[in-house]
């Protein structure tokens, strides 16, 4: 049942569940196809930036059971990210939200702040907006990361006829490694967003589902650190100052 306000649009909550389940499908297909050739560099040669060549990764970590089919879900996959990324970005153009997203002048500075805050070096929370400049210079590097993950993408797909393309990246090898570089940082921020969700404000969880968001289930979560609500002596020391 949707209680309180509404904190996200039906269409935000759509598209944030879509491109989990689509990433989630895409990373483990991709990781399937590596393991078909789990090293960066050619045979004969060393590569300088990947500890562990020809390691491949787990089976259970992979998705896809052959690479053959692996490769039919990670293009799947692919279509399914872009078209819901390309709707979300519509949506946040024509309803304004973009503004609460753009970093601005002073966010380096802020998010450093936050930082400290976390640590609990800082004993009260920077001033914020919608979102804090954590936030924001993370939702402004996702879709960096993901049109590098598409460029890569395409580069080693079609490596003779998008040759230039590859080139851009250092060539094929180095196309590959930093196609799985960027899927490493995209699932680093999946984990740490999934972390930051039920460290500070668990019911936050809620809005995402339904829309609705109670304050008064947690009303320190927009001031809070990282497990605040489970650290009773911390809390105290914070709100006295100490």
């Amino acid at each position: 049942m949707r209680t309180g306000r509404v904190r996200h649009h039906w269409i935000v909550r759509v598209t944030h569940w879509v491109n989990a389940i689509a990433l989630t499908l895409m990373v483990g297909s991709g990781l399937r196809i590596f393991n078909a050739y789990p090293a960066f560099a050619r045979k004969g040669e060393a590569f300088c930036c990947w500890p562990w060549e020809n390691k491949p990764i787990p089976d259970a970590l992979t998705f896809g059971g052959w690479l053959g089919g692996a490769r039919h879900w990670h293009f799947a996959m692919m279509w399914v990210l872009v078209l819901n990324g390309l709707v979300y970005l519509a949506f946040i153009y024509l309803h304004g939200e973009w503004r609460d997203l753009v970093p601005r002048h002073g966010d380096a500075r802020d998010a450093l702040a936050m930082i400290k805050f976390y640590l609990f070096v800082l004993p009260t929370h920077p001033t914020q907006g919608k979102h804090n400049a954590m936030q924001k210079s993370t939702y402004f590097l996702l879709p960096i990361l993901a049109i590098v993950q598409v460029l890569t993408g395409l580069s080693i797909w079609k490596p003779v006829q998008l040759s230039w393309l590859a080139a851009l990246f250092g060539g094929f090898v180095w196309a590959r490694y930093w196609h799985f570089m960027t899927m490493l940082a995209l699932v680093v921020l999946a984990f740490a967003h999934i972390f930051m969700v039920f460290a500070v404000d668990p019911y936050s969880l809620q809005s995402m589902v339904t829309g609705g968001y109670r304050e008064d289930l947690s009303p320190e979560a927009r001031n809070a650190r990282p497990f605040y609500h489970l650290l009773p002596r911390w809390r105290k020391r914070a709100a006295t100052g100490e």
